[in-house]
């Protein structure tokens, strides 16, 4: 017997109502194991414990928007004007996003001023949106529409500060570090991305259709749980990422005499064992060279035209290349770990992007060059 058309509206309305309450009660539950979740006793790094809170709370109130729309389309509860309360939880939940996210790429960015402003921003735009929905009519709609701008403003500005200061967040961090720690604040770009695309996505939520509203909030869940993930895993990296990004922004020129020591001291330093060791940082390097880290930062970036991470990829890249001609015993692995490589992975994957194949297909391609020289040589005598 065909399901009749009432009965397949019943359904599409259950499998709706289904989302919503599984929605609603994963957010809930990745905000309370937000609120939970400690790194450290006594944190050396503010900025994290604060972001947990934040985020936490964004996951909270996130969390309210399927809630009341689940107990309107249950009957529980009518919820009167509920895409105004809507509304009103973006526009919260996009402000202390922009105080979660960019502190991490910008640790100084919150201020008392910047505080203020927010609060007075979500006082004065709440007071219009709810009023505007009491007082019905024109102001109501008036409310809205300008309740939309400011959030798809706020949005737009969210993601444009937090790409300009994340562009020398990556630098900061290839200037400190020789291995690539820079997937934790690549995941919390990603995060930022997908933040920007639903906020402005979220602008037109109260005028979608059931079906779009559905699409819409399937999204905002999946997304959700992508963020709530890249947290963790920039929870586990917080210290490496908060010792190079709080770093100031070296500035300034060197003088010709210190330039000159430190091409001396380099250039010795990169023969010896030390140029060679895993999860090196710039401030490792600096003592070893007798100078500071302010001084060869400098020296790297401006006169020599590179990072700290690509200085030294280079030297490792060359002792890989020089073990890979001469030794055709060692294999992937014992290469990697006496080039300083965190890994054969890391190694390859480092070579293959620096010179155009494998390390594999590279070391049989120098020894065939080899042997036809060899034959070429014999032949000429």
């Amino acid at each position: 017997m065909r399901p009749t058309k009432e009965t397949a509206m019943n359904q599409q309305i259950n499998l709706f109502n289904s989302l919503l309450f599984t929605e609603w009660a994963t957010l809930a539950t990745l905000g309370i194991c937000l609120l939970a979740l400690q790194k450290h006793k006594k944190p050396t790094y503010p900025i994290y414990t604060r972001a947990r809170y934040l985020l936490a709370i964004d996951f909270l109130l996130f969390a309210l928007d399927p809630f009341l729309y689940w107990l309107t389309e249950e009957g529980i509860c009518r919820i009167p004007q509920l895409g105004v309360i809507g509304l009103g939880l973006y526009l919260v939940v996009a402000v202390l996003l922009s105080m979660t996210y960019i502190p991490f790429v910008q640790p100084d960015y919150i201020t008392r001023k910047k505080v203020f402003l927010n609060i007075l921003l979500l006082a004065g735009s709440l007071s219009a949106l709810f009023s505007g929905a009491v007082t019905g009519g024109v102001f109501s709609l008036a409310s809205r529409i300008a309740v939309t701008a400011v959030l798809l403003v706020t949005v737009c500005l969210f993601g444009i500060r937090f790409y300009s200061y994340y562009q020398k967040a990556q630098q900061k961090m290839d200037n400190f570090y020789a291995d690539n720690f820079k997937q934790s604040i690549t995941r919390l770009s990603s995060s930022v991305t997908l933040i920007v695309i639903l906020g402005i996505s979220s602008c037109s939520a109260p005028f979608f259709p059931h079906w779009g509203i559905a699409i819409h909030k399937t999204l905002c869940f999946l997304s959700a749980i992508y963020v709530f993930l890249s947290f963790i895993n920039y929870m586990f990296n917080v210290d490496f990422v908060a010792l190079a990004v709080g770093l100031p922004q070296e500035n300034g020129r060197l003088s010709k005499s210190t330039i000159e020591k430190l091409q001396r001291h380099t250039r010795r330093w990169q023969e010896t064992p030390g140029a060679l060791t895993k999860n090196i940082t710039i401030n490792d390097v600096s003592r070893q060279l007798g100078t500071n880290r302010a001084y060869l930062s400098l020296y790297l970036n401006t006169y020599l035209d590179t990072t700290f991470t690509e200085w030294i990829g280079r030297i490792r890249l060359r002792k890989a290349k020089s073990l890979l001609a001469s030794d055709a015993i060692m294999t992937m692995e014992q290469i990697a770990e006496a080039a300083g490589f965190t890994s054969a992975s890391a190694f390859s994957h480092y070579f293959k992007a620096h010179e155009g194949l494998s390390p594999k297909l590279w070391r049989r391609q120098n020894r065939h060059r080899k042997t036809t020289q060899a034959e070429g040589k014999e032949d000429t005598e």
